[in-house]
C-alpha cells in the first residue's frame, strides 16, 4: 500500500515522523524475509541426493493451479 494512501486512510497528516512510522510498518521485517536465505534447490533430484548425503529429510512443495488461486 502506498504510504501516502495509508496516512490518508488513517486520517493523519504526512510528517517526517508519520512517514517513517508508516514506512516501517509497511516494509517486511527481517524475519518475514528469512525464507530467502533457505538453501532451496532447483530440482527434486538434487534435493534427494543432498538429503541422502547428509541423512536429512526433504521438503517437497508441489501445487496444482494458479499460485493466486485464479483458476
Amino acid at each position: 500500500m502506498n504510504t501516502l494512501l495509508a496516512l490518508c486512510l488513517l486520517g493523519q497528516a504526512l510528517t517526517e515522523k508519520s512517514y517513517d512510522q508508516t514506512r516501517a510498518h509497511i516494509l517486511p521485517s527481517r524475519t518475514e524475509l528469512e525464507w530467502r536465505e533457505v538453501g532451496w534447490l532447483p530440482t527434486l533430484w538434487e534435493g534427494l541426493a543432498q538429503a541422502q548425503r547428509e541423512d536429512k529429510p526433504i521438503l517437497l512443495l508441489a501445487m496444482n493451479g494458479h499460485p493466486l488461486a485464479c483458476t
